[in-house]
């Protein structure tokens, strides 16, 4: 089975055209019929490419990737949408905390009950259960990833560099963006009007919502592979107005923090 160090996957093809583009390609490939780019940077073999849209797509490809190649730990990158009550704005980066299920349960007319309710975890894994919650401090820890990269403010600088900018002077601001670390909530469907969003964040408590991430956590954990997300947040979860989205800084911030941790990280 060949081996990578790191495996990036995104949903689409725009959100990994940023990273591809900036790194020199060694190969390329067909993964359950997603293309797939293989690179060389820093010594590091990379493996990148795409699992399409929402939950299924994402943990068939994950598991079609695990099967094939021998990977030291996967991210998963891309958008999402921010709460409104989360204090994230559009262009910041979240960094997954805990991998939160939004649709697994039961579902009355009083609401959503979780997976808890059931008795049935969705994995049980070394004798634990898992339930609404995959967590990753684990692996945020074990990378140091908060010491490489603070919760802080930065400005987005030439070549997809980034630095601090606290305090930021009057001509940085508007560039600005917040890194976070906190929640996310992986959902099959995205919510489509703000009183929607406003019940999931009461709900779940998450900063943003997505359509892969659980899905890719919980077949990483299932084969024993460390994982790790990374989101730019390009817009405000329930407004579906694309105008008042932004995903050019949504990307460009996200992949800004992902080339830091490649230039820093040991593996």
């Amino acid at each position: 089975m060949e081996e990578v160090d790191l495996t990036i996957l995104g949903a689409t093809p725009g959100e990994i055209a940023r990273l591809t583009g900036l790194l020199p390609p060694s190969g390329s490939l067909e993964i359950a019929g997603h293309p797939f780019s293989t690179h060389i940077y820093r010594d590091l073999k990379l493996l990148i490419g795409t699992t399409g849209l929402g939950k299924v797509n994402a943990a068939a490809v994950a598991a079609a990737v695990l099967s094939s190649f021998r990977t030291s730990e996967v991210w998963n990158i891309g958008c999402a949408g921010a709460y409104g009550a989360s204090g994230l704005e559009i262009g910041d980066v979240l960094i997954t905390r805990n991998c939160l299920c939004g649709d697994e349960g039961i579902l009355q007319k009083e609401g959503a009950l979780p997976t808890s309710t059931l008795a049935i975890p969705l994995i049980l894994k070394d004798g634990q259960p898992f339930y609404d919650c995959f967590p990753l401090d684990e692996f945020l820890s074990r990378r140091q990833i908060r010491d490489l990269l603070p919760a802080a403010v930065y400005t987005l600088g030439p070549f997809w560099s980034i630095q601090s900018c606290e305090p930021c002077g009057t001509s940085q601001r508007g560039s600005a963006f917040n890194v976070h670390y906190g929640p996310s909530l992986t959902v099959g469907m995205a919510s489509g009007d703000t009183q929607t969003a406003e019940a999931r964040f009461r709900r779940h408590g998450a900063l943003a919502e997505n359509m892969e991430g659980s899905a890719i956590a919980q077949t990483c954990l299932l084969f024993d592979v460390p994982f790790l997300e990374f989101r730019g947040i390009s817009n405000m979860a329930g407004v579906r107005d694309k105008a008042k989205w932004n995903l050019d800084a949504a990307l460009d911030h996200c992949i800004a923090v992902i080339k830091l941790l490649l230039d820093k990280l040991l593996f």
